[in-house]
């Protein structure tokens, strides 16, 4: 009678392994998935139109003045807007040991696409993160990353809640990118790696693009520094970008005998450098950070800059010179049930590094200028003040944010020769009022 009850036993036992096996195997899967999410609903107020993108969300500059033939101001409209298009759902990978490796990593999205009245999920990070303690005898971690991240200049953000997040005055961008980080004694850390823009794109004579960089054949890179104790953090570093305008001629031309025929190779080629520098400070319930760009071009950061033809006498070899601007903000943060918040962001355009053409009357083509596509060639100077109040309670938060942006703008037609406005000079405002409702899953 034993003998038929032990067979029962084991077929059963061979039966449910596989299942058994499949289970173990997902549980181990899930113990190491950290599922997070937001669910964020924003109303805004603008007193005025202005450039911004995702439904008027991520708000960069008011629009300049146009009046019409009765004296009237066409972008002086009143507007409300309404969306939930920016809630998250993403995962962090953790608890991944093989011997003195770690391995983590993140994959992240919102619904910020949209299609006509619809919007569809959009790719935000994923990335693979490679981690070793304690190489050889020293205290200090080295670690790899993998894949698309922010960019480590647009990491660190004021304390606000508009989607922005102090774009324009702060670089905001995610970019593929394998970046190294070498952590050493006392807080110190290394950060060097190569990024290759996507998100946001380079601009040159065919408009936004990668191929700019595709064919420079030069990734954009980034190197800085990090000291980090428990109250402070202090970043330093620069990012490098090299880009092609052009790689092939696009029209034929006859320069003296020489006729050179469309699709001809040139050599056309800028390298900018935009360095920065941040600080952080907490003390309880009380957060300072600030940052400072010195821009040269970066619009692929976002920032309200680009770079400038000034010399194309030899048709397979045009000469461009970047725009340069001073980008900074400082804000903080007080408070935990019941918050406040305020940052102050300022721009201020600087021109171009080499002066250009121009005509008879003192004025640069700005045709020949080449900016980030939401910027303006005549933006001589910009400043936003945000003041915010939340109320917290646990994974639950309402807030009210005011900003107000200023821009002083000239007349594009009346660039001097390092593509600065400095006649027509004119402010424009905007007020701008935006409450959100956020649920943190």
């Amino acid at each position: 009678m034993k003998k038929p009850v032990s067979v029962l036993l084991f077929i059963a036992l061979v039966s449910w392994a596989p299942f058994l096996a499949a289970q173990e195997s997902q549980a181990k899967f899930w113990d190491n998935i950290a599922p997070y999410g937001s669910i964020r609903s924003y109303s805004i107020f603008d007193t005025r139109d202005v450039v911004a993108g995702a439904e008027d969300m991520f708000y960069y500059v008011p629009c300049d003045y146009s009046r019409n033939l009765e004296g009237q101001d066409i972008y002086s409209n009143p507007s409300i807007k309404m969306a939930a298009i920016t809630s998250q759902i993403g995962f962090d990978v953790v608890g991944l040991r093989y011997g003195g490796l770690k391995v983590g990593g993140k994959l992240e999205a919102d619904f910020y696409l949209l299609n006509g009245t619809s919007a569809s999920m959009r790719f935000r990070q994923g990335y693979i993160d490679l981690t070793w303690d304690k190489i050889g005898y020293v205290e200090n971690k080295f670690s790899i990353r993998a894949g698309q991240a922010w960019h480590p200049m647009a990491a660190d953000m004021p304390y606000c809640i508009n989607v922005e997040s102090g774009s324009p005055f702060s670089p905001h961008t995610r970019s593929p990118q394998l970046m190294l980080d070498f952590t050493m004694f006392n807080g110190i850390s290394l950060t060097a790696g190569a990024l290759y823009p996507m998100q946001y794109l380079p601009t040159g004579p065919s408009g936004p693009s990668q191929d700019y960089v595709k064919y420079g054949l030069v990734p954009e890179m980034y190197a800085g520094l990090s000291f980090k104790t428990k109250h402070f953090l202090a970043r330093a570093g620069a990012d490098f970008i090299t880009l092609r305008p052009r790689y092939r001629t696009t029209t034929s031309s006859l320069t003296g005998d020489v006729l050179y025929d469309k699709g001809s190779r040139v050599s056309d080629k800028i390298s900018m450098i935009s360095p920065f520098a941040y600080l952080q400070v907490e003390a309880g319930d009380f957060k300072m950070n600030a940052k400072s760009v010195f821009a040269s071009g970066g619009d692929h950061l976002q920032l309200m800059s680009g770079y400038a033809l000034y010399d194309w006498r030899d048709p397979k070899n045009y000469l461009y010179t970047p725009l340069r601007a001073s980008v900074s903000f400082v804000s903080f943060s007080y408070g935990r049930k019941f918050k406040v918040m305020c940052m102050g962001g300022y721009h201020k355009s600087l021109g171009t590094q080499h002066n250009l053409p121009v005509d008879d009357n003192g004025y640069c083509n700005p045709s020949s200028i080449y900016i980030f596509s939401a910027g303006n060639r005549d933006l001589a100077q910009m400043i936003r003040l945000t003041p915010t109040l939340s109320y917290n309670v646990g994974k639950f938060t309402f807030a009210v944010e005011y900003d107000n942006t200023r821009v002083q703008y000239g007349t594009v037609l009346k660039l001097d020769n390092y593509a600065r406005p400095l006649e027509d000079l004119h402010w424009i405002t905007n007020h701008r009022v935006m409450a959100v409702f956020l649920l943190s899953l």
